[in-house]
């Protein structure tokens, strides 16, 4: 479905405000670009730096795609914690429960987000054809467009066209639904992806010709269920999953791109600045805010993460018990968790961090001394590592359980947490510069397997995780042990929580509609989210509301 609204109203729903910065790599200063930059040879990287740095409330922060994309699924729940702390005038209990509206207020901030970073790319893209002209980075802004328009496709089923040709008209923009958003999309990615730059000209930090690829791939292995969101079953089309073969593959071959083998964690961590499984990833710095508010959403709030600057958990959300429990046989698999830190004895300062992962029993960690001056150490003068307690609200020792509801089993110390995301311990308080991975070679990995068990080919796609598990360190499957979609959803868990996908991966695999404790909801219209009723009542008329709402 396709029709259109004028290029101004258009401007109007999105909000758009317009930043500048010294360039893609820096800090993104909040001042108005004004004619004189725009005439400035440089004002087409100065342009397109806004268009990035919107990324960073989306993929940072506990209660925006992670809320929408995690706490909506049976991955994560955010407990009523003690009945005191964490109700949030019900946005996570609602998302949990599959009972939002269109006046959700995550609903409304990622909207608002991700319709600004299209117009913020549009106005780069018009800067930059009116000045150096530069093919390159006009298939960038472009390509930027697509990032955000993606979202908004997995997310309420509608993708926008803004030209720049069209601002300050009343030219009409196009809007696109269901199949036809789909082909809008691929057809934006085959149309620059020649003309973009390649990942050993700029990194993974900017949307490459590699980046391109893989959305490509994403797009046909999701176009069963975005061209029919509410079918009882959805169709995967052959000549889709071999285009999700093909692209996969190229990126598989390229020699652009090697799995982690080292360490599972090293992708989340400091060390992912430049790692060669990362295809495309957010780059957040602490001089432009970064602030990775998932990195400590699960930690509770006497968990200390630095010897050298004061930053702890915020005690918010927790692994569900169903999401736990998925793991039974497979606690050994080494995406489960990994120790730095022994359960008591003592390390160094620079040896200290959290151990990474799924927490669950007693914690272990760094405590302060009885003048709180300095952290307890041994006679060596290394840090003590101690049993933690919950000072800061229950008074209890801080032993997480598998049990964790909203309203029952929602003390401070229940539910596993997940510590997959570190903490930036060379910054102070909650700011961080660890990149956030958007797309990355784990991802292509189980793509391509998925494609081939569509096809039938299940040998094929046993192989593909089964590569996949080795660079993990994780034991091999048997071939009884991959059959069915459950199979697959199990392998998509292992490898990609808490990387905000997971609404969109149970979604595609048929489990969207099963129930997880606290949630109970069978309702096909929630595969999709309501347009803001803001946005529709700005639209004069114009936007379609989706179904059920």
């Amino acid at each position: 479905m396709k029709y259109s609204i004028p290029a101004t109203l258009a401007f109007l729903i999105a909000a758009l405000t317009l930043y500048s910065c010294a360039d893609l790599t820096t800090s993104v200063k909040d001042t108005a670009l004004g004619e004189t930059e725009i005439n400035d040879p440089e004002a087409g990287e100065r342009t397109l730096a806004p268009s990035y740095a919107l990324m960073k409330d989306m993929l940072a922060a506990h209660n925006w795609l992670n809320n929408l994309q995690g706490v909506s699924s049976m991955e994560q729940i955010v407990p009523f914690r003690g009945g005191t702390d964490w109700f949030d005038g019900g946005r996570f209990f609602e998302m949990h429960q599959h009972n939002w509206t269109p006046q959700h207020v995550t609903i409304i901030d990622v909207w608002s987000n991700s319709t600004q970073g299209i117009g913020r790319a549009t106005l780069a893209e018009n800067t930059i054809s009116e000045g150096s002209g530069d093919s390159a980075l006009i298939a960038e802004a472009r390509g930027v467009k697509t990032v955000y328009n993606y979202w908004l496709l997995d997310l309420w089923n509608i993708a926008f066209e803004n030209r720049p040709e069209n601002l300050g008209t009343d030219q009409m923009s196009s809007i696109y639904r269901d199949g036809d958003a789909v082909d809008y999309l691929l057809n934006e990615l085959d149309e620059i992806q020649n003309q973009l730059p390649t990942i050993d000209q700029v990194g993974e930090i900017r949307f490459t010709q590699s980046a391109a690829i893989g959305y490509k791939a994403r797009l046909h292995l999701n176009r069963g269920v975005y061209s029919d969101r509410y079918a009882d079953q959805f169709q995967f089309a052959q000549q889709d999953m071999e285009a999700v073969i093909d692209y996969t593959t190229q990126l598989i071959e390229s020699g652009d791109f090697s799995l982690e083998t080292e360490n599972y964690f090293y992708l989340f961590g400091k060390e992912n600045q430049g790692n060669p499984e990362i295809i495309f990833s957010f780059n957040q710095e602490v001089e432009a805010g970064g602030r990775h508010h998932i990195g400590y959403f699960h930690a509770s709030r006497d968990r200390f993460a630095s010897p050298e600057f004061i930053k702890t958990g915020s005690d918010g959300g927790a692994l569900t018990q169903d999401f736990f429990d998925m793991w039974e046989g497979e606690r050994d698999d080494p995406r489960y968790f990994h120790r730095f830190i022994p359960d008591e004895g003592s390390v160094s300062n620079e040896d200290f961090r959290w151990n990474r992962g799924v927490q669950v029993g007693q914690q272990y960690g760094i405590t302060p001394n009885s003048s709180g001056t300095d952290w307890q150490r041994d006679i060596n003068g290394d840090l003590l590592i101690l049993p933690l307690t919950d000072n800061a609200r229950s008074g209890k020792l801080m032993n997480y359980t598998r049990e964790v509801g909203l309203t029952d089993d929602n003390d401070h110390i229940t539910g596993a947490r997940s510590l997959k995301w570190d903490l930036d311990r060379t910054s102070p308080g909650s700011s961080s510069s660890i990149n956030i991975p958007i797309l990355r070679l784990g991802e292509v990995y189980l793509m391509r397997a998925e494609a081939k068990a569509w096809m039938g080919n299940w040998d094929g796609a046993l192989q593909d995780i089964n590569t996949l598990r080795t660079a993990r360190g994780a034991r091999q499957l048997e071939a009884d042990e991959l059959t069915n979609t459950d199979d697959l959803f199990r392998e998509y868990l292992f490898e990609m929580y808490h990387e905000l996908w997971t609404r969109t991966f149970q979604i595609r695999l048929g489990k969207w509609e099963e129930n997880w404790r606290d949630k109970n909801s069978t309702d096909k219209n929630k595969r999709i989210f309501p347009i803001p009723q803001q946005a529709i009542d700005a639209g004069q008329g114009l936007l379609e509301q989706n179904n059920g709402y």
